[in-house]
């Protein structure tokens, strides 16, 4: 124990940095992000920030990488949700409007994708969330149509991070219904059925 009371567990202050600078980042891009600023947030000396994270580049990865644990941790909670519902379709339009909803997870979400976006070293944890979705829906929608969905919702999440306006609750569930029910890519006019 310190002298201030609290126990020294530093895998828990591992966590406490790592959602520190997740929602540093998500309230204020990149460029928000300090060691000072982490520290702050976390409750803890800018000294301890440095011991764990040497540079600004090892606190971005782990402050992307808590991002897509957190995305891990949702899409499985998506899951469990859709194995139990009557109406999948529902079901999804409901979890993703509660989501977009929430404009601190818009925003984390965004973020992550926006550091994919330029550095190649975190387009595959900014692509964690759109690739997971899609596996995860293939099951119920076929895969063109759970590709389709995913990068439907990319784009609403961006839209809703910019105008910070969720989309109406009932106009999110028809255009998802209408996108999980559409014709598969083969089905489309002008395309080639695979042999």
């Amino acid at each position: 124990m310190t002298a201030s009371g609290r126990i020294r567990d530093p895998e828990q202050r591992i966590r406490e940095i790592g959602r520190a600078a997740a929602d540093l980042i998500a309230e204020g891009g990149v460029e928000a992000l300090t060691h000072r600023a982490v520290a702050a947030r976390a409750g803890v000396a800018v000294g301890t920030t440095t011991r764990y994270f040497a540079t600004i580049d090892d606190l971005r990865r782990h402050a992307l990488e808590y991002l897509a644990d957190r995305v891990d941790r949702d899409l499985a909670e998506l899951a469990e949700g859709l194995a139990a519902a009557d109406d999948p379709i529902a079901f999804l339009a409901a979890a993703a409007h509660a989501d977009l909803s929430d404009h601190q997870t818009v925003l984390a979400e965004c973020s992550l994708e926006y550091a994919g976006l330029f550095e190649e070293d975190f387009r595959d944890l900014a692509l964690r969330w759109h690739t997971g979705l899609t596996e995860l829906l293939a099951p119920y929608f076929g895969r063109a149509r759970s590709e389709m969905l995913a990068m439907c919702l990319d784009g609403v999440y961006i839209t809703t991070a910019l105008t910070v306006t969720p989309p109406d609750a009932a106009r999110l569930e028809a255009t998802i219904r209408a996108l999980a029910t559409m014709p598969e890519s083969t089905d489309l006019p002008g395309e080639v059925p695979a042999p």
